[in-house]
């Protein structure tokens, strides 16, 4: 357990000399907005150590986070997007460049989303300890299982990665995992703003212009009070509640108390900043009227298509042992029946595949689109060819 700052500065010096380290972080977050950190582990190829935030100021964790920033030491993790958020917020910074082995295995025909001990299980042949999944990791002292339990997380992930990424450059698909695994670094994934939320909320929901332009601001509004308050978003107000208010519009205090999820204390309290919030989305100018994001919806005709399709996709990601949502998101097979695409050029220039994605099924893909290719069931099995 490194709790003092001489300590940590001789990991950090240790830690420096390695080519790869791996981190993980514990954390509680059930009763705040943001996660409450309570440990980091961190590795190379030979040790793991346990780093105490709470023992140290940020200042005094200088020289691991230095480590972790370093840009000639590749860091590994499992499944990094949260510990990564727990750096941005208590530090400021995130662990780069980064080798995600959640990805790593996916895109090596392990299955999507892993867990780490089935991978460690897996590739090492080690079963993790279990029952300190509910732990409390900011009670001191840490009782010997919970820290064993916590430093086998990192213990053999060096190894993994290594193992991983040799995988992966024999299949050609090293720097797609690491560019999937870069977009977890991205300081900007984790800046707090009540945009990505209303995003979420308005796609598919048949807002207008106006009623998105209310939505933002209630959301902005949410976002500001939760983060002040380090509370939960649902406790202030769910997101069925944001997107009553922004319908039905409320001009007064005494018309809030008709919802429900807006608690008494929040009408009391901050009933006025809500009809605020309401009223800045109706002072937007309508030439910054923003259209709210639609999800595109399929004709009778092209859902059928779509079945067809969707088949072929999922088809051909099992063929080439690669989850389906990593080579694209759930709207893009609909833009790609309604594209027109001669060549593989053409798919790139539309943006709508990653070069990986195009690696695995380009060719494919416009067999199928071009009705070159077919799937037909053989010894219960699906088999492709050309009819």
């Amino acid at each position: 357990m490194i709790d003092s700052p001489g300590r940590l500065e001789a990991v950090a010096e240790q830690l420096s000399e390695a080519q790869e380290i791996a981190f993980d972080t514990e954390f509680l977050r059930e009763r705040t907005y943001f996660p409450q950190l309570g440990l980091i582990q961190i590795a190379d190829a030979k040790q793991a150590w346990l780093v105490d935030p709470l023992a140290l100021s940020e200042r005094e964790m200088d020289p691991l986070l230095d480590v972790l920033t370093d840009p000639d030491i590749l860091k590994i993790a499992h499944s990094a997007e949260q510990d990564q958020e727990c750096l941005a917020h208590d530090y400021g910074i995130t662990a780069r460049p980064l080798f995600d082995t959640s990805i790593g295995a996916a895109l090596t025909g392990m299955g999507d989303q892993i867990g780490l001990a089935p991978l460690l299980r897996k590739m090492v042949g080690v079963d993790l300890p279990k029952g300190h999944t509910r732990t409390n990791w900011l009670k001191r002292p840490l009782q010997d299982a919970m820290a064993e339990y916590a430093a086998l997380d990192v213990y053999y992930l060096v190894d993994v990665g290594r193992r991983l990424l040799r995988d992966l450059e024999k299949r050609g698909r090293k720097q797609w995992a690491l560019g999937l695994s870069a977009q977890l670094a991205d300081p900007k994934r984790y800046e707090a703003n009540g945009a990505g939320p209303a995003r979420k909320l308005a796609s598919g929901s048949r807002l207008s212009a106006r009623e998105y332009a209310v939505l933002k601001e209630l959301s902005a509004w949410r976002e500001e009070r939760v983060r002040k308050s380090d509370i939960p978003r649902r406790w202030l107000a769910e997101d069925s509640t944001l997107m009553q208010l922004t319908r039905a519009q409320p001009k007064d205090v005494e018309h809030l108390a008709d919802f429900r999820g807006l608690g008494a204390r929040v009408r009391d309290y901050g009933g006025e900043k809500i009809l605020e919030a309401i009223a800045r989305g109706h002072d937007v100018p309508e030439a910054e009227l923003e259209e709210p994001p639609q999800k595109p919806e399929p004709t009778p005709k092209e859902s059928a298509a779509l079945v067809v399709f969707k088949s072929f996709l999922t088809f051909l990601a099992r063929e080439n042992d690669v989850p389906l949502r990593y080579l694209m998101d759930g709207d893009t097979p609909l833009h790609l029946l309604r594209g027109r695409f001669e060549s593989l050029d053409d798919l790139r220039a539309s943006g709508l595949l990653s070069d990986g994605a195009i690696e695995v099924l380009g060719e494919e893909m416009l067999a199928i689109l071009s009705g070159r290719r077919a799937l037909k069931i053989e010894k219960g099995a699906a088999v492709s060819f050309e009819p």
